[in-house]
């Protein structure tokens, strides 16, 4: 559709634009992107009744314990203009889980257990300048640093905000970003009790090395962890690290695959779950510190835990992830995880994981997967020591059709043992899992 005389006219009034701007009918054209998981679970220990988040996926793999479902949406329309410039609208709508469980573990077909929001909603531009793609809005960020086996991002520095990427710099490529995060329970419409974490984030890329650096900040950083005591006072500020190294081979054995080494370390407003990243669902929920995890699930004050961090508090984790490809169609792929906390009151705490999935080919449209998984959590809390740990065994007889463009569906049955002990020392109820999954990206 043309705009006219009119609608021209307005625009330059309402932009202040003084000369007439070239409205090229010009579009790249409309993609539609998403993603989807859709499953249940049972127990056998519970008479076969559906197991609610029976273990942690991100450090023991994901298959037959991913119990949550979840859905996205994007929708992209995308422009071009006679100068050449390229403009890319994004929106995503997504299932709203951090507010709705029905959306995570409910299987009834009815659209009223299936809460949605928007969780992208942000603006590209190509060509503004001489290099990079220049974006603003409300986006995810830095969640392309992810561990597909276990559902792990060791990055997610979501939020809304403005910066540019993959500048030319000095030979390198170069993203800057501001980005604002919030506790979604922070958000009062008049502007009560609100409170943003800003954050400032830099990262270069050398090729087969990747450096990221966050300096974060929020003033009167107050969270009530729910113990009566109100209010308390946590950090106002917090930096961090990231480096990544991509290898074409396993370990430095073969080159018939790939692997990623991951090292991060944070103080302050950088360590705990924020660790590599915002403050986002996930990153309240994810693993990083025993301890937070604890506050929020056992106080219940939800994604205000995750900023209930000292000064000093420091964390480290280190990462290796990767796969093996066999000439005869077997993959294995691997991941191996630890986080350690040190907290400025003297106690500390931290994990170390391992997780293994071997693929076995049948056919064009079937493999079976298998998955091993062990972790080991350990604390020492003013002088007193406790440790436990879990294992799993996962089997999927899967069933996969290729797109020929990329996605691959996936239908899988599920059967896990899942087994370990406690922190007192005590072996744990073994129980065993079994569900189907279907599993979809486009």
């Amino acid at each position: 559709m043309k705009l006219s005389k009119l609608t021209l006219a307005c625009l330059i009034a309402t932009t202040g634009v003084t000369s007439l701007p070239a409205f090229a009918e010009k579009s790249e054209g409309f993609e539609f992107h998403g993603y989807f998981r859709a499953g249940v679970l049972y127990s056998k220990n519970d008479d076969f009744k559906r197991v609610k988040f029976p273990a942690s996926k991100e450090r023991l793999g994901r298959l037959g314990v991913e119990s949550d479902s979840h859905f996205e949406l994007a929708l992209q329309k995308n422009f071009v203009n006679d100068a050449g410039q390229k403009i890319r609208i994004k929106t995503r709508a997504a299932a709203d889980n951090a507010q709705y469980a029905t959306n995570q573990l409910g299987a009834n077909a009815d659209a009223t257990n299936s809460e949605i929001g928007m969780a992208e909603t942000f603006v590209e531009f190509e060509g503004v300048t001489d290099s990079g793609v220049v974006w603003g809005g409300k986006r995810f960020y830095g969640k392309d640093n992810y561990i597909f086996m276990t559902d792990f991002f060791y990055t997610d520095m979501s939020g809304t905000g403005v910066g540019i990427e993959g500048v030319e710099l000095g030979g390198n490529k170069w993203d800057f970003a501001y980005i604002a995060s919030d506790d979604s329970g922070d958000t009062g419409f008049w502007g009560d009790g609100n409170n943003i974490m800003h954050a400032l984030h830099a990262g270069v890329n050398f090729g087969s090395v990747e450096l990221h650096a966050m300096a974060k900040f929020m003033p009167d950083n107050m969270v009530d962890l729910g113990f009566g005591a109100g209010e308390e006072s946590f950090a106002e500020n917090g930096y961090e690290m990231t480096a990544i190294v991509h290898s074409d081979s396993v370990f430095g054995l073969s080159d018939k695959g790939f692997t990623k080494y991951i090292a991060q370390a944070g103080k302050g407003l950088g360590s705990g779950n924020l660790l590599g990243g915002t403050i986002t669902t996930y990153n309240t929920y994810k693993p990083g510190s025993d301890y937070q995890s604890w506050l929020t699930t056992g106080t219940g004050c939800g994604t205000s835990c995750v900023k209930a961090v000292e000064d000093n508090d420091t964390s480290f984790r280190a990462l290796a992830w990767g796969g093996y490809f066999f000439e005869n169609g077997v993959n294995v792929f691997h991941s191996i995880q630890t986080q350690y906390n040190d907290f400025d009151n003297g106690a500390s705490d931290g994990w170390v994981s391992a997780m293994v999935r071997p693929t076995f080919p049948i056919s064009d449209n079937f493999f079976i997967a298998t998955e091993a998984g062990y972790m080991f959590n350990y604390e020492d809390r003013n002088g007193e020591k406790a440790d436990s740990y879990d294992y799993k065994l996962t089997i999927a007889p899967t069933m996969v059709v290729s797109s020929g463009f990329g996605p691959n569906p996936e239908i899988r049955l599920l059967a896990s043992y899942l087994d370990g002990e406690d922190r007192d020392g005590n072996g744990k109820d073994g129980d065993f899992i079994v569900g189907i999954q279907a599993d979809m990206w486009w």
